[in-house]
């Protein structure tokens, strides 16, 4: 009987070491197809408002950034969960490191590990009804200013984590500090603000999707995409500069 010779494990496993250089490339490349998809979706709505076509085969409701279930929902929900995964694993380093902000890390990739289940599921309705349910009516006949229901929780919810916040913001070095308030302001900006000037105009005109409803809508998610890319450019640089021997090995 032959026998067949042994194979060195070396030839079955292949394995890479993951460095910051690898980290850079393909956030650069997020950020590249982010951009593609804020053309896309200008190209789409020039289809839709002045060349009256809103299908194209399927392509212009593939790229709306006001439809859900399409590209840029696909790529928003697992840019979040990207997001949420670099921020449990700070959290997991700051903690191996016995660093006093551990839990910090973590509430903030729990967080966006929620908006990305939001992005995807869109939770936000959820917790609309169940507001409304607790509270006897509607939220908005509550509130001054806002014209969308969900974002009266959600502020609520945000002014308590700004508040938990401080310390942890505080004790950061002051260059990341002022950069993840800038990110997250901004997403916020974009998300709460905006949309609720997008329910105010879309009242005014009688529930008509027109251009500056549009233009609005643009704006808004392109905020939201690149605060994020922005927020995660910066993790990336906190890792390096804390953590600088760092990296994820993969066998394949």
């Amino acid at each position: 009987m032959t026998k067949i010779p042994d194979i060195a494990p070396s030839l079955l496993t292949r394995q890479r070491f993951i460095t910051f250089t690898d980290a850079f490339a393909v956030h650069r490349k997020l950020v590249i197809f982010a951009t593609f998809l804020v053309l896309a979706h200008c190209l789409a709505m020039v289809s839709r408002f002045y060349l009256d076509r809103d299908i194209v085969f399927g392509i212009v409701p593939m790229f709306d950034f006001y439809e859900e279930t399409n590209v840029p929902t696909y790529f928003s929900s697992l840019n979040l969960l990207l997001t949420a995964a670099m921020l449990l694993a700070i959290s997991r380093l700051e903690k191996l490191n016995n660093k006093p902000d551990v839990l910090a890390w973590r509430v903030l990739g729990l967080g966006f590990l929620l908006m990305s289940l939001d992005e995807f599921a869109d939770v936000r309705m959820i917790l609309h009804r169940a507001a409304d349910g607790i509270s006897g009516t509607s939220l908005l006949d509550m509130v001054p200013f806002m014209t969308v229901a969900w974002t009266v929780p959600v502020v609520l919810v945000l002014a308590i984590l700004a508040v938990y916040f401080v310390p942890f913001l505080s004790r950061l070095d002051k260059r990341y500090a002022l950069h993840f308030c800038l990110a997250g302001a901004c997403f916020v900006l974009a998300s709460v603000v905006l949309e609720n000037t997008e329910g105010a105009h879309i009242k005014t005109v009688g529930g008509i999707r027109d251009i500056p409803f549009t233009i609005m809508v643009t704006l808004e998610e392109s905020a939201e995409i690149f605060s994020i890319l922005y927020f995660q450019y910066f993790l990336i640089r906190y890792v390096r500069q804390y953590y600088p021997h760092t990296g994820i090995q993969v066998s394949y």
